[in-house]
C-alpha cells in the first residue's frame, strides 16, 4: 500500500500531504474509461514516444455574461505532483479492462508520472474568455492524455463557482457582506467544500461550511435555525437565566432585564407584550445567554394575530373580497411562507408584470410585503419552503380590504423585533453588545426598512448609538436578480446568506470546459465541424492581453508560439479567428502576456498564491474590463482575435483537412 492509499484511508477526504491538502478523491482513476482504452491503443500503436500539445479552453461565457473567472488551477498542479497509480489501481485495472491487454501495459502505467509534463496557464483568478486557453499541457501524449478528464473536473466547476459568486458580489455592492449558506443544497459533500471555497474566491465574506473553514481559512459565520426558537414554549423552561457582567463580574437576572426592557419597548414600538411570543423570548434569552458577545436572533418564526387584523378581518365585505383578489408588490414573488389555508405572505424576487400594490406604507420609503389576504390565525409558524404564487391575480383598491394589510404585516414582525430588541438592552445592561437579526422569509426589502426604522427609534429613545449599526442579515432563496430588485426597492440589507441559487449555480449548472489536441510531434492539428463554433485553433500558442491608455483591456490575442510577442505603442492587426471581414489595427499601451510555466520536470515552478491573494486577484482583474462587459443586462462581448499569421495558418489546414464534395 503506497502513501496515497495509506493517507486516503485514515485521513479522510482531505489530507495533509506535507506540501498541500491533497483531496483523496483527486487521482487517476477519477477519469473516464475512455482515457485508459485510448492510452492502451496509443501504447500498442507505439506511441509511447509522441508528444502532444493539448488545449484546456471553454467556447462561451456563463450566466449570459461576457467574463469568466479562471479557478481550480492549484488543485489541478496538486493532481499532477500526486499522480500515480498505487498497487490497487493496477490491480483494479487488469480486472475492468477488457482481456486480452498485454501485462507490460499495466507494467508501464505503474511507472507513469507527471514528471516530462510541462503545464502553462494564466494565473488563478484572471478574468479569462472564450477561445483562450486557461491551460495548455504539453508533454508525452499518453500521459496528457490520461490528464484530460481529471484536469476538467477540476477547473470546469472551479471557474463556475467564482464567477457566480463574483457576479453575486458586483450587484451586492462593495459595503454589503456576503455569506455562503449552501453546503446543505450542493451537490454533494465535495460539491458543498468546492462551494464554499470558491465562492470566497470570487468575492463572498464567509460560509456556513465548518469544514471548508478549518480546510481552507475562511471565516464561519452563522447564528442559529428556526428549530431554536420553537422549542421554547414559555419563560418557564429558562433552566439558566443568570449572566455575569462583562464588566463588573456580577451575576445578574438576564430575563428580568429583557422583561423590563419589553414592557417600555411595547409602547414606543406599538407592540402589546400579549401580541408578542413568550416562547420566542425564552428563546432569545436563552441564546444571548450562550453568546453573549455574539448575540444574532432569527426574528420570523412566528406571526401573531393584532387587535386591529382581528377586528378588520371580521368585517364581511373584507372576508368577501379576500377570496377574490391578492395583493402584490413590485417584486414577482419566488417564495414565501404560507398561512394555513395556503395563501401567503411571499418573499423578494423578480420585477413583477406591472402590478403595485396601492398600499401606502406611512413612512413613504419602505415598500409594502405582498399578502395573499385571509383571516389570521392567533400564532402561526412560518413555513419558509420556497415556492411559486400566481401573478395574474386582480386587484382592487378597496379601503376596507387592504387597511389592515400594513398594521398585520407590522405587527407580526415586530414579535420578533420586540423580543430581540428587549433582549440585545438586557445585554447591554450587563456590558455586552448583540450584533444584529437574521430575516429568513417575508419581503425583505420592506421588513428590512421596518427593522432598521425600528432600531433608530430604540436608538434614540434608551440612547444607545450602537443600536443603528445592528446587522440585518437575510436569507431565503435569494439570487442575483433577488438582490437586484431589492437595491431597485431601497432596502436596509446589510448581508446577505445565499445558499441554493449560488453553489448549484442554477442559472447555468456548467461551464463546458473541453481539452483538445491542437499538435502532435510538432505537427499542428485541427477539428472540423459543420458548427465554426466547434472548429479548434490548432498548434502550440501564446495568448497576450492587450490594454488601452487608460488601463482597460481592449483584446485579448493569440499567436504562433514562433511569433515575436506584440510591443507596445506598435500597431498589431488583429483578426477574427473565422470572419474573414472583421479585423481591426490595436495599438497597445500596455502588453501582458498571459501565460506562465507552473509545472515542469516535476515540480511546480511558481510561488502558489494563498487563497486570500487569489480572491484579491479576482477583484484587481475584474477592474481591468471595462463597466459595460461587466453590466448585468446586455454586457458588451470582450473581444478575442488571432494574429494574421496565425488567421492564414489556421484557414490554410482548414482547406488542407476539410473534404471536396462532388456534385453529380
Amino acid at each position: 500500500m503506497n502513501d496515497r492509499e495509506m493517507s486516503c484511508n485514515t485521513g479522510g477526504q482531505f489530507m495533509d500531504r506535507g506540501r498541500m491538502n491533497q483531496n483523496g478523491v483527486v487521482q487517476p482513476l477519477l477519469t473516464d474509461l475512455y482515457q485508459i482504452t485510448m492510452a492502451y491503443a496509443y501504447w500498442k500503436s507505439g506511441k509511447t514516444d509522441d508528444q502532444a500539445v493539448f488545449d484546456l479552453f471553454f467556447r462561451s461565457n456563463p450566466f449570459h455574461g461576457e467574463f469568466t473567472i479562471f479557478a481550480g488551477l492549484e488543485e489541478c498542479l496538486k493532481f499532477l505532483d500526486s499522480f500515480h497509480y498505487s498497487d490497487s489501481d493496477i490491480e483494479y485495472l487488469r480486472q475492468t479492462l477488457p482481456e486480452g491487454i498485454e501485462n507490460e501495459f499495466f507494467e508501464y502505467l505503474g511507472n507513469l508520472t507527471a514528471r516530462d509534463v510541462t503545464l502553462y496557464a494564466i494565473d488563478e483568478g484572471t478574468v479569462a474568455f472564450p477561445r483562450v486557453p486557461i491551460i495548455k499541457i504539453e508533454g508525452p501524449l499518453i500521459i496528457v492524455q490520461l490528464l484530460e478528464t481529471t484536469l476538467l473536473t477540476l477547473v470546469n466547476y472551479a471557474s463556475l463557482m467564482a464567477t457566480n459568486a463574483a457576479r453575486y458580489r458586483m450587484v451586492a455592492g462593495k459595503h454589503v457582506k456576503l455569506l455562503e449558506f449552501g453546503l446543505r443544497r450542493a451537490q454533494g459533500p465535495d460539491g458543498g467544500l468546492s462551494a464554499s471555497k470558491y465562492s470566497y474566491t470570487g468575492g463572498f465574506d464567509g460560509t456556513s461550511n465548518v469544514l471548508a473553514g478549518k480546510l481552507f481559512n475562511i471565516p464561519v459565520k452563522g447564528t442559529h435555525a428556526h428549530a431554536y426558537i420553537t422549542s421554547f414554549s414559555s419563560v418557564g423552561e429558562l433552566k439558566t437565566r443568570l449572566l455575569k457582567h462583562k464588566q463588573t463580574g456580577i451575576t445578574e437576572d438576564l430575563l428580568e432585564h429583557a422583561i423590563r426592557h419589553r414592557q417600555l419597548l411595547s409602547h414606543l414600538l406599538d407592540v402589546s407584550t400579549e401580541e408578542s411570543s413568550e416562547g420566542e423570548l425564552a428563546a432569545m434569552v436563552s441564546y444571548a445567554i450562550a453568546f453573549p458577545d455574539g448575540f444574532m436572533a432569527l426574528v420570523d418564526t412566528y406571526d401573531v394575530k393584532s387587535r386591529e387584523t382581528l377586528e378588520v378581518t371580521q368585517d364581511p365585505t373584507v372576508q368577501t373580497e379576500t377570496k377574490s383578489r391578492q395583493i402584490q408588490t413590485n417584486a414577482t414573488p419566488t417564495n414565501g411562507y404560507k398561512l394555513p389555508n395556503g395563501t401567503k405572505v411571499t418573499s423578494n424576487g423578480k420585477k413583477s408584470n406591472g402590478l403595485v400594490d396601492p398600499i401606502s406604507t406611512g413612512n413613504g420609503h419602505c415598500p409594502q410585503a405582498s399578502v395573499s389576504q385571509a383571516p389570521m390565525p392567533a400564532s402561526i409558524t412560518t413555513d419558509t419552503t420556497p415556492q411559486t404564487t400566481a401573478t395574474n391575480s386582480k386587484t382592487s383598491t378597496s379601503s376596507k380590504g387592504t387597511a389592515y394589510l400594513p398594521k398585520y404585516v407590522e405587527k407580526s414582525f415586530r414579535s420578533g423585533l420586540l423580543n430581540f430588541s428587549a433582549v440585545a438592552l438586557a445585554l447591554n445592561d450587563l456590558g455586552y453588545y448583540a450584533l444584529g437579526i437574521r430575516i429568513d422569509s417575508g419581503d425583505l426589502a420592506y421588513l428590512s426598512c421596518l427593522a432598521r426604522e425600528t432600531f433608530e427609534k430604540v436608538a434614540e429613545r434608551f440612547k444607545v448609538p450602537w443600536f443603528n449599526k445592528l446587522t440585518i442579515v437575510a436569507s431565503n432563496d435569494i439570487n442575483e436578480d433577488t438582490i437586484l430588485s431589492l437595491n431597485e426597492q431601497g432596502h436596509k440589507i446589510d448581508c446577505f446568506g445565499i445558499g441554493t441559487h449560488l453553489v448549484t449555480c442554477q442559472r447555468q449548472p456548467a461551464l463546458g470546459c473541453v481539452y483538445k489536441l491542437v499538435e502532435i510531434n510538432g505537427q499542428a492539428r485541427i477539428k472540423l465541424s459543420q458548427d465554426v463554433e466547434k472548429v479548434t485553433m490548432p498548434g502550440n500558442k501564446n495568448a497576450y492581453r492587450l490594454y488601452s491608455a487608460d488601463g482597460h483591456a481592449l483584446i485579448d490575442l493569440l499567436q504562433k508560439v514562433s511569433e515575436p510577442p506584440p510591443a507596445v505603442g506598435q500597431k498589431v492587426l488583429c483578426r477574427h479567428p473565422f470572419q474573414e471581414s472583421k479585423r481591426a489595427y490595436v495599438i497597445p499601451s500596455h502588453v501582458e502576456s498571459l501565460y506562465k510555466v507552473y509545472w515542469k520536470s516535476g515540480k511546480i515552478c511558481q510561488q502558489l498564491p494563498t487563497l486570500e491573494q487569489v480572491r484579491e486577484k479576482v477583484q484587481i482583474s475584474l477592474k481591468t474590463l471595462r463597466n459595460d462587459h461587466k453590466r448585468t443586462l446586455n454586457p458588451t462581448p470582450y473581444k478575442v482575435a488571432v494574429s494574421d499569421n496565425l488567421y492564414n495558418f489556421i484557414h490554410d489546414l482548414w482547406l488542407q483537412n476539410a473534404p471536396i464534395g462532388e456534385l453529380s
